[in-house]
């Protein structure tokens, strides 16, 4: 975020920003229920899913896009919420391995099925798991021939069970990519810019590929929060933060691909960022985020009951 509050703040001097880190989207709801009627904070960025329950509760102000002129210049993806929950930032679930370990990368979401990396794999399912094990449960419904997740996930969930006893944890502390990056295990999944960040960090030991299979996008969106005061400073950051500079910022910073049209990434960055080829655009798997928030429990439940317990 540095690298979009400073370039804000210098050109906005009136206007002082500070940013506070929490450990998930489920966090962040509890906070604005907790805080309904006197809000301590005034935006938030969250996953879409958890976007449409804030806004359903009252949670978030609809903002007012004549105020807001780069929310004309966005991509489609991820707008369903309108101006209550404005698409900051476009991620995708990749593969992630030691670079030892594969001498070639590997290019399939079987590598996960790979019987020379059992006890070697970690899949991230704290407390049941979150949004990364909805997106695997969608990926592994495929895989076994089910592409409508809506209709059934049961395929996907027998696949995932087989899985679970070359599982080394559910549960990689302090994350998935230390231990990758370590030798600790071999492969894994994790976020496509979390992962470029411990690529140049552990100078090429973790590695990320998006599979030939194709992947799906996780949208970060930013909401004003209701009843929050400085509104009208508010609405001025999010306008910046969702423009052509700032969206730049945050591809060269982080590999979050841009929701701006007008966003000029260099080519190396691009490079870098699923989201940014054609080709994996093209194969990218549609998830409706709207109604994964009803279908949650549905869709974490058996990670729970069936998938975690066949590991043990």
């Amino acid at each position: 975020m540095k690298s979009v509050i400073q370039p804000f703040m210098k050109a906005n001097p009136d206007i002082k920003v500070n940013y506070y880190g929490v450990q998930n989207a489920a966090t962040s709801l509890g906070n604005m229920r907790a805080q309904r009627d006197a809000p301590q904070v005034n935006a938030v960025i969250y996953d879409l899913s958890v976007a449409k329950i804030a806004k359903e509760e009252g949670l978030v102000a609809e903002l007012d896009t004549s105020k807001t002129p780069n929310y004309a210049d966005l991509f489609d993806i991820g707008k369903e919420l309108g101006a209550a929950a404005i698409p900051l930032t476009y991620d995708t679930l990749t593969l992630i391995y030691n670079s030892k370990a594969f001498p070639t990368p590997p290019v399939s979401w079987e590598a996960l099925w790979d019987k020379k990396q059992a006890g070697k794999v970690v899949l991230p399912a704290q407390g049941g798991g979150d949004i990364q094990a909805i997106v695997l449960t969608i990926i592994a419904n495929r895989l076994a021939g089910e592409e409508d997740y809506k209709k059934t996930i049961d395929p996907g969930v027998e696949k995932l069970v087989e899985l679970a006893p070359r599982v080394q944890t559910w549960e990689p502390k302090p994350d998935a990519y230390t231990l990758i990056a370590n030798g600790t295990a071999t492969v894994s999944i994790g976020w496509n810019a979390r992962s470029q960040f411990y690529f140049d960090q552990t100078e090429g030991r973790l590695n990320s590929i998006a599979p030939a299979e194709g992947t799906a996008s996780q949208i970060n969106v930013i909401s004003a929060i209701e009843k929050a005061s400085e509104a009208e400073a508010t609405q001025t950051f999010i306008n910046y933060a969702i423009g052509p500079e700032a969206q730049a910022a945050f591809a060269k910073a982080m590999f979050y691909a841009p929701t701006n049209k007008k966003a000029e990434v260099d080519e190396a960055t691009a490079k870098r960022i699923p989201m940014m080829d054609p080709a994996q655009q093209e194969k990218l798997i549609k998830v409706d985020w709207m109604t994964i928030g009803d279908m949650r429990d549905d869709l974490l439940q058996p990670w729970r009951r069936k998938i975690i317990p066949a590991g043990r």
